[in-house]
């Protein structure tokens, strides 16, 4: 039998759910569902309303011409019917990691702090059947709930996070202010904990499993100069990956993490002045900082945003179903940050 899973679920004294593979189909649902109800109404305002029968019913539900139209549909994407949440997606990595899943067949909420990015890259990716802006302060904890529950209302639940959000501050030891390591701890540790925890609650009360992806960086296994809190802060959020991978998986719950470095192009981290930074620390004129990173790599090569993407995505798509607490590298080969 197709399709024996109900697509309206009536609930006396609440009202009505529509389900399908996505918003759209959903939605469809219930307009067809509520077409039918005017229909016997205006029937019932006149006579009676007499249903046709099951035979014929199941004749036209599996008409044979109908039969062959559903073979030739295309098979669904990867990842249709998940929903996603990217934190940090208003530019860089975030941003190709949400147009990569929305491409899958996900429904995506770009969260970001800067409320125009967020639109921008929600925009870009389509109307809000498929992906949604959400403006979020992830050192917040308010803000997070109401990011989650934004995502659940939008969507009907959650199935993927990604910790994306981040900044970075370039200093040596004795020009790093409290006020520098309280920022990116808070940003990066703080906010992907809390994103974490809140998205870990709907997950569980779900009970469907999920997956948490951390992204995280090179800086956290390697030990790079004038670079202590933005290490240590990615460090923690590699760690995080491990316990909660731990903690979460008897929920079905995976997370893993990806280590990226260099990620110039197109990344809000590199334009508000880290790119300067790393710069002078390595002796270079700024612009010719992508090509740095380029050859200090095995492979020659330069790490772009969607590389990135694809590695979530491989994470994600279902070939990796029992890989947890894993951290793959994304940066051409960097032999002093191979993990140990």
């Amino acid at each position: 039998m197709r399709g024996a899973d109900p697509a309206i679920v009536l609930i006396p004294g609440i009202g009505m759910f529509s389900y399908g593979t996505n918003k759209q189909t959903a939605r469809v649902a219930g307009e067809f569902y509520l077409n039918a109800i005017n229909v016997m109404a205006g029937a019932h305002a006149i006579s009676t309303y007499q249903p046709i029968s099951e035979a014929e019913k199941f004749r036209i539900e599996y008409w044979t011409l109908e039969e062959a139209k559903l073979q030739r549909l295309p098979k669904p994407k990867p990842l249709t019917a998940r929903i996603a949440l990217v934190t940090g997606a208003g530019s860089g990595i975030g941003r190709a990691i949400a147009h990569r899943l929305a491409a899958e067949g996900a429904c995506v909420v770009i969260a970001d702090r800067n409320p125009h990015s967020a639109a921008t890259v929600a925009a870009e990716i389509g109307d809000t059947d498929i992906a949604i802006p959400v403006t979020v302060d992830v050192t917040d904890t308010a803000a997070v709930q109401h990011a989650i529950q934004q995502t659940v209302l939008a969507f009907g639940g959650i199935d993927l996070i990604v910790n994306n959000a981040g900044l970075s501050i370039s200093k040596p030891l004795l020009q790093t202010t409290d006020g520098d390591w309280d920022l990116q701890h808070n940003v990066m540790a703080r906010g992907s904990f809390l994103v974490s925890r809140e998205a870990a609650r709907a997950l569980i009360d779900q009970n469907m499993g999920g997956d948490i992806i951390y992204i995280t960086s090179k800086n956290s296994v390697f030990a790079g100069p004038n670079n202590i809190a933005y290490g240590a802060a990615k460090a923690d959020q590699a760690h995080q990956v491990r316990l909660l991978a731990a903690e979460l998986g008897p929920h079905r719950i995976r997370v893993n993490g990806i280590n990226p470095d260099g990620v110039v192009q197109g990344s809000g981290i590199f334009t508000s002045g880290w790119g300067a930074q790393r710069a002078a620390t390595y002796g270079i004129p700024e612009n010719q900082l992508s090509a740095f990173y380029a050859q200090r790599t095995l492979l020659k090569q330069e790490t772009l945003p969607e590389h990135v993407a694809n590695a979530v995505y491989a994470l994600t798509a279902g070939d990796l179903t029992h890989t947890t607490g894993l951290h793959i590298p994304v940066d051409a080969g960097v032999a002093a940050a191979f993990l140990r």
